[in-house]
């Protein structure tokens, strides 16, 4: 079954929704015990329901899908004792082939996830050839090397990453109900806790902010380093050298302060004029004098000047930003990214495009207001 095509989150072949792992907690009314259910979550513990999708829908689509992916680590399991590996919690993967590239692309088992990303997007050696930066990049941080405006924009952006998943913002305490104010169970600190996630988010962050000055932090890095904490299992070291790999290597100039990102919508949209020229037809709202760049300008080099691109464009700027988080349901950018840090940021391109012809028959059918 094609994630792309469903909602968020599958599952590994053995591991229960986080919703099943909980007893309904038991609140004590004024005459009997009500029962409050937690809310469904995935195996990642983002929530289940959303304004696009019931769980009933999400069940529906997670049963077909639970038994795709169990079929799938049967195969990656036979693939790795080809090679003489480990399937316990491995941490090193076979060597790039045709074969190794179609088993990426139909998906990574989820608890793997995280290991080989860092594996076949060469963190290992870059890990290796810089040993104890993030150390002492925290250091440096908590000397106060980190400027006022990243600090700032951190902290204001940290506890809007992932709101929706509860390593990130756990459930709230309901309280008792003739003691407001008063949550049930046992007594707590007055003093709201801080998910240990943020912190190690936070210095991620900061640490990123002040090895690359041209960078510093801006939106959409949150997020990216977010994801890379839940499925690298909180190891900060290895989360801040993969988030420089893709920024730097992957995407360079795209998170820059003096952004760059247009360069690659620019490409994209000489390649949907090239290769969907019926859709560019009904997209193409700028000067004729003015084309888009062209698909063989440099990924690397400077924005063209004075250059416009075609409203859409405002949209497709944070699929190359955030790797489609946020546009697409979670397994879904889950793919993406199995595919990103294995063949590279033409990933992206593929997947940009992918999204125009799917709706390529709307495109057309539309008719300008």
């Amino acid at each position: 079954m094609n994630p792309l095509r469903a909602h968020p989150t599958g599952s590994s072949s053995t591991p229960p929704t986080l919703d099943s792992q909980r007893p309904p907690l038991q609140i004590f009314g004024s005459s009997q015990f009500e029962k409050v259910e937690p809310i469904p979550r995935d195996i990642y513990g983002f929530k289940k329901i959303s304004q696009y999708v019931t769980l009933e829908q999400y069940d529906e689509w997670n049963a077909e899908y639970t038994v795709y992916l169990e079929r799938r680590r049967r195969k990656w399991e036979v693939l790795m004792k080809q090679y003489g590996l480990s399937t316990e919690k491995p941490i090193r993967f076979p060597p790039k082939s045709d074969k190794v590239k179609r088993y990426i692309r139909k998906g990574l088992p989820p608890d793997w996830r995280g290991a080989a990303w860092f594996w076949y997007a060469g963190g290992p050696d870059k890990l290796a050839r810089e040993p104890g930066l993030y150390r002492q990049l925290i250091s440096k941080v908590e000397s106060g090397a980190l400027s006022e405006i990243d600090q700032d924009s951190i902290e204001r952006d940290l506890h809007r990453t992932f709101p929706d998943n509860i390593k990130f913002k756990p459930d709230p305490e309901p309280e008792h109900p003739e003691f407001p104010g008063r949550s049930i169970g046992p007594e707590r600190s007055s003093t709201k806790r801080e998910p240990r996630l943020l912190g190690a988010l936070r210095r991620v962050l900061q640490a990123f902010a002040i090895h690359n000055p041209n960078i510093g932090y801006c939106q959409s890095l949150n997020f990216l380093a977010g994801l890379l904490l839940l499925f690298l299992d909180e190891d900060e070291e290895k989360s801040f050298v993969l988030l420089n790999i893709l920024t730097n290597t992957h995407l360079p100039g795209i998170h820059a302060k003096l952004l760059e990102a247009n360069v690659d919508v620019g490409v994209l949209m000489s390649c949907i004029q090239e290769s969907m020229p019926a859709v560019w037809v009904k997209i193409d709202d700028m000067e004729a004098t003015q084309p888009p760049p062209s698909r063989g300008r440099s990924r690397s080099g400077p924005a063209p000047v004075g250059i416009r691109l075609p409203t859409v464009s405002l949209a497709t700027t944070s699929w190359f930003m955030s790797c489609f988080l946020g546009n697409m349901p979670v397994e879904s950018v889950l793919r993406v990214w199995d595919s990103l840090f294995y063949e590279g940021s033409k990933t992206l391109f593929r997947i940009s495009l992918a999204i125009f012809k799917t709706g390529e028959n709307e495109i057309r059918s539309t008719r300008e207001q």
